[in-house]
């Protein structure tokens, strides 16, 4: 079934759409929230929250690309269970990561908003090699662990994390000059 006519489902107020979307991407988007949760029970229940919340609001939305919707359902249901589960101790992953992207993109509130910041990022990724470009969504996107993103891509840690260093400077570089302050 295309994302179309499930996206039609879910209009129609069709308890089939929840079910066509999970046929279609229940696997990726269980694996999107075990890399933030690593547990298949909460990853679950994420997954669960994610086809409710996207239940709720299609209609009115109505999203081009079913997958990066659910997909950010999914991230942002996973991030609120990490808030919930832990109020004072984030998971170090997610520091690690806010770490690394807080060296190249600014807070949101200062002069971009987070649409115009989302523009600008998928105009730098689109000039990327696809190798990089897969290393960053991957990293970034995802939440795979260096030692992951080296298994899944052939290459040595070192020469990931390089990679990521180098796209992190070129992209606050980028930024720089599309008048975005740090």
């Amino acid at each position: 079934m295309t994302d179309g006519e499930i996206i039609e489902l879910f209009n129609a107020r069709s308890g089939d759409a929840v079910t066509e979307a999970s046929k279609a991407y229940s696997g990726r988007l269980k694996r999107l929230a075990l890399s933030f949760l690593g547990s298949e029970q909460d990853a679950d229940e994420a997954l669960n929250d994610a086809y409710m919340k996207a239940w709720q609001t299609i209609p009115p939305m109505e999203p081009d690309d079913l997958f990066g919707y659910l997909a950010r359902l999914v991230r942002c249901t996973c991030f609120d269970m990490l808030d919930k589960h832990s109020a004072l101790k984030r998971s170090a992953c997610l520091v690690e990561l806010t770490n690394e992207l807080s060296e190249c993109i600014a807070d949101t509130s200062t002069d971009f908003e987070a649409g115009e910041l989302a523009e600008l990022l998928n105009s730098f990724l689109s000039k990327q090699k696809p190798y990089k470009r897969r290393l960053f969504v991957l990293r970034y996107f995802y939440g795979l662990k260096i030692s992951e993103l080296a298994a899944e891509t052939g290459f040595s840690e070192s020469k990931v994390n390089t990679a990521l260093s180098r796209m992190r400077r070129e992209l606050k570089d980028y930024l720089k000059r599309k008048g975005v302050s740090l």
